[in-house]
């Protein structure tokens, strides 16, 4: 019996995009002129759909779809994928991008609507990889790297998530929309997430591990962490903390890759 096939990968690139860290994607001078505050780069989702799925009838979502870039390197690979974006600001932006897409490409489906409303817009186990970057909490209303560079502000817009004043009531509401995420997958899918970690004032917030284990808690699997290093993004870095406490200038993230169980035992815990 033939071996199924994980993707359509040669061994030269397996090999390549199976280092643990990833120091060779950044952004597209055309992405690099889009308004949006922290767009990662459409070459990011599509090497991951190009890890995570082998078909073309595979099915990808982006639960957080932003402008659109997990949906766009979806299309381009041939793949069908869904969105969820409640910033009616993105969704334009988003809508402008899929209308430039080649007319032979499959067309993504963007709702404009909150992430809870997911399993009501989405068939249960029906997507085989989701790709997304959630909001980070309400620090992102202020800089958060040595540059002064603006981010992913969601104030405003995504209902409670972002009003949440309380980090640890924060990460369990950000769970419980990825349960939603959790009953979209068939079993054996996975969801990628893109983060990284916090600093508010003199705490620190290991943001990464703690969203781990709040989806596992959920009923996902972590099956492995890969270290997006974009240190050619932060071209004017300062000296954080300086002379008085020294600071770290953070310039990874954290790709967290989750499987659905093959086997659900039971529901996603709430």
């Amino acid at each position: 019996m033939p071996t199924r096939r994980a993707n359509n990968l040669d061994g030269r690139t397996w090999t390549r995009y199976s280092i643990s860290v990833w120091s060779d994607i950044a952004r597209s001078l055309e992405e690099k002129r889009l308004r949006h505050p922290a767009l990662f780069p459409e070459a990011l989702p599509a090497r991951l759909i190009e890890c995570f799925t082998a078909s073309e009838e595979a099915v990808v979502l982006d639960p957080f779809a932003g402008a659109g870039s997990t949906l766009l390197a979806a299309a381009r690979l041939g793949r069908r994928s869904v969105g969820i974006e409640i910033c009616q600001e993105y969704v334009d932006m988003a809508q402008a991008r899929i209308a430039a897409l080649p007319p032979e490409a499959p067309q993504p489906l963007l709702h404009h609507a909150d992430v809870h409303a997911l399993p009501e817009l989405v068939p249960a186990g029906s997507v085989d990889l989701a790709i997304t970057s959630p909001p980070y909490w309400n620090v992102l209303s202020a800089a958060r790297s040595a540059d002064r560079r603006a981010t992913r502000d969601y104030a405003g817009a995504t209902g409670d998530l972002a009003r949440i004043e309380e980090y640890a009531e924060f990460v369990q509401a950000l769970g419980g929309a990825f349960a939603g995420v959790l009953t979209v997958l068939r079993p054996g899918g996975y969801c990628c997430v893109v983060v990284m970690d916090l600093r508010k004032g003199k705490q620190f917030y290991p943001f990464h591990s703690d969203l781990a284990s709040e989806l596992t808690r959920r009923g996902f699997l972590l099956d492995d962490i890969i270290i997006w290093d974009r240190h050619a993004d932060y071209n004017s870095l300062r000296p954080l903390g300086y002379p008085s406490v020294f600071r770290v200038n953070k310039v990874h993230e954290f790709i967290l890759i989750f499987q659905k169980p093959r086997a659900q035992a039971g529901r996603a815990r709430s």
